[in-house]
């Protein structure tokens, strides 16, 4: 069998029949779809057995609810192909796509292939193609460098690859079944660790002997607006730091934080305090203003933070680069509650429009 399809499954009933179909529609067929529910609330696991019975290639596990992260783990551990496939359930496949991944994998050799996809904003009713700024196909070694750099932080001022979605997505990546194990790929509890699947993309980039980039757009990405990367969070910055942590961990073992630490600051600046600090002024946030000044609080107490604020690398960044490196390093409570209340009620204002 050439390929395992690893879809977790939770409370997916309103998009899991698309998902299933456009996956068993694909004129390649050699491989296994595996649909783990992770104890859905709604007919998830319904569904699922309803595909199960009718189609061979289709195995359904149900399991008491761990996360996503946990998830995929238990579908990887249980599949059988060469190469191994994520796919989230509310999202769906590019026909005629999924052969033409699987063959330029196989013919390059890679242990890890990139592809990219399709952003659906269905509210708006706008779809758009997200690409890398790089010439497909390519296994440039220094492509890779490059991805693996971006991935554990931004360009130090506007280019290209600021603008690049999803980059550390799970989804966006064939993997070679057997080298996924031998390189020690498993992804954190989310309970744990936000953005979870950020770490286990560059041990991937770190580790693959070969990394094969492919033009081919596969999956269809579907937007929302209430997922819960745009909800309130209680515990963020805990959560991001987790992240953090851990990457850092990894690089160092790995013997090439050094230069890469600059870049890993400038995304604790941005991805876990700044996003941290608008998630205290969400208004899904329950805490009165006390409770908000002491989470803000929290956050600036940081030592990574004091760190991320007090470096030169956004010198030349982006005005909001230069304007959030500016409040964060004063570490006023009051100024930096002032900012965020306000910066808050701006981005709500533009999803509100979506």
């Amino acid at each position: 069998m050439q390929l395992s399809i690893v879809v977790p499954v939770y409370g997916a009933q309103a998009y899991l029949r698309q998902c299933v179909e456009s996956i068993l529609n694909q004129p390649f067929s050699d491989f296994e779809l595996l649909l783990v529910n992770d104890a859905s609330p709604d007919k998830s696991l319904e569904i699922a057995h309803d595909y199960e019975r009718r189609d061979p290639r289709v195995t359904v596990y149900d399991k008491p609810h761990s996360g996503l992260g946990l998830t995929r783990n238990f579908g990887a551990q249980r599949a059988r192909g060469d190469y191994l496939l994520f796919v989230d359930a509310d999202d769906w496949m590019e026909p005629d796509a999924l052969g033409e991944v699987v063959e330029a994998a196989q013919q390059d050799g890679a242990d890890l292939t990139v592809f990219n996809f399709i952003r659906e904003n269905e509210a708006e009713g706008v779809h758009r193609r997200c690409e890398l700024p790089i010439e497909c196909p390519t296994s440039d070694p220094k492509v890779n460098e490059k991805v693996l750099e971006e991935l554990v932080g931004p360009d130090p001022a506007d280019s290209p690859w600021r603008h690049v979605d999803m980059l550390g997505s799970a989804w966006r990546r064939l993997y070679r079944r057997e080298w996924f194990f031998e390189a020690g790929l498993s992804y954190p509890d989310e309970e744990k660790v936000m953005l979870e699947d950020l770490p286990v993309s560059i041990r991937a980039h770190v580790c693959a002997n070969r990394t094969l980039f492919l033009k081919t757009a596969l999956i269809h990405y579907r937007y929302n607006p209430n997922s819960l990367s745009t909800r309130y969070r209680a515990g963020r910055m805990e959560k991001l730091d987790g992240c953090y942590h851990l990457i850092e961990s990894f690089l160092r073992e790995e013997h090439i934080y050094a230069p890469l630490e600059q870049r890993h600051l400038a995304w604790y600046l941005r991805q876990a305090a700044h996003s941290s600090l608008v998630n205290v002024f969400h208004p899904g946030n329950p805490k009165d203003l006390q409770g908000k000044r002491e989470e803000v609080r929290a956050i600036l107490r940081s030592p990574q933070l004091g760190r991320a604020a007090a470096s030169n690398y956004f010198k030349n960044g982006t005005r909001a680069d230069r304007m959030i490196r500016a409040v964060l390093h004063t570490r006023s409570v009051p100024l930096v509650m002032l900012f965020y209340s306000q910066y808050a009620k701006r981005l709500q204002k533009n999803l509100d429009k979506q």
